[in-house]
């Protein structure tokens, strides 16, 4: 039962997408660019107590494959374990992006500081793990222009995403991580990506003990850029993306 709730959650966010991308709600004209990143990412969730714990999370964002800079992440937080399947976290993240692409949104390196909040819930279902997660963010987004924190401009985002590790096989440490993620701008200087984009990805887990794991996989992005070109076209990326990321929650209080 509570897996068919998750699947009819998936498939209302799918149709959320479809009716966000479709013609009828889109720009006259679209210009789409392809890319092709590399994402290595640590995300860290450490008990300092039986009931707080620390959430530490790097992403390193790669355009060409590992050539050049795409973005910088950096998302410290602190979290509350609610119960064993419900975690609660604030933070604040620290983004710097950079141009990239054929039609880069920015003309050089510019920073963005957020605050966010979210509330992760955790079930077994049969042997699959599933996760839901939701966070807002509250976004200050510095000069693209100029590359600094001025004429700064505020957003409000939300973001949800639902994700289901496979095992493959009773004793085998491997698994197939397969999520979904869609993310919604929304505020008084939101125009042209009410949509903001959606992230698909699919991999190959591997457990590394009982409180590490690894994924390597494939993660498709879609993004609707913020502004419209010179000629009012909306940008859309398609981002193919080479997934790295190491999920630990190894504690670090005292007999964990």
């Amino acid at each position: 039962m509570l897996l068919k709730k998750n699947i009819w959650g998936l498939c209302g966010v799918m149709i959320l997408l479809f009716i966000a991308v479709s013609p009828g709600h889109a720009q006259s004209t679209r210009i789409n660019t392809d890319n092709l990143h590399t994402w290595i990412v640590y995300n860290g969730q450490h008990l300092i107590t039986d009931k707080f714990g620390l959430h530490a999370e790097i992403q390193v964002r790669r355009n060409n494959g590992l050539s050049n800079w795409q973005q910088l992440l950096l998302r410290p937080g602190l979290f509350y374990k609610v119960n064993k399947n419900v975690l609660a976290t604030a933070g604040y993240c620290f983004v710097e992006t950079y141009p990239y692409g054929d039609i880069p949104s920015a003309k050089t390196a510019f920073p963005e500081h957020r605050i966010w909040e979210q509330v992760q819930l955790t079930q077994q279902t049969g042997s699959v793990d599933i996760t839901n997660r939701f966070r807002l963010e509250q976004r200050f987004i510095g000069d693209a222009s100029a590359g600094t924190f001025t004429n700064v401009r505020y957003e409000n985002r939300a973001r949800y995403m639902f994700k289901a590790n496979i095992p493959l096989g009773k004793a085998s440490p491997f698994y197939l991580p397969v999520y979904d993620e869609i993310f919604i701008a929304f505020g008084k200087n939101v125009k042209y990506n009410t949509f903001d984009q959606n992230r698909l990805g699919l991999g190959l887990g591997y457990n590394v003990g009982k409180k590490t794991k690894l994924e390597v996989g494939y993660m498709y992005q879609y993004v609707q850029q913020r502004n419209l070109t010179a000629a009012f076209s909306q940008v859309v990326e398609n981002n193919h993306t080479i997934a790295i990321n190491v999920f630990s929650s190894l504690p670090f209080k005292r007999g964990g």
